[in-house]
């Protein structure tokens, strides 16, 4: 299986519309002050895992 870069990392398009895409969405996320205590727990659990943290 080929595991080369399809779209070199120094081209211009896609990377930076997904990237630009993606931090408008993080910014609206972080925006949010309705989300309810359940959902926040579970992305608080969540992130804790996927960054190793013990708390």
């Amino acid at each position: 299986m080929d595991r080369s870069r399809r779209v070199p990392t120094d081209a211009a398009g896609p990377e930076r519309t997904l990237g630009t895409a993606l931090g408008e969405w993080q910014n609206a996320a972080v925006r949010l002050d309705t989300v309810d205590p359940v959902t926040t727990e579970l992305v608080r659990l969540r992130c804790a895992r996927h960054h190793d943290c013990r708390t």
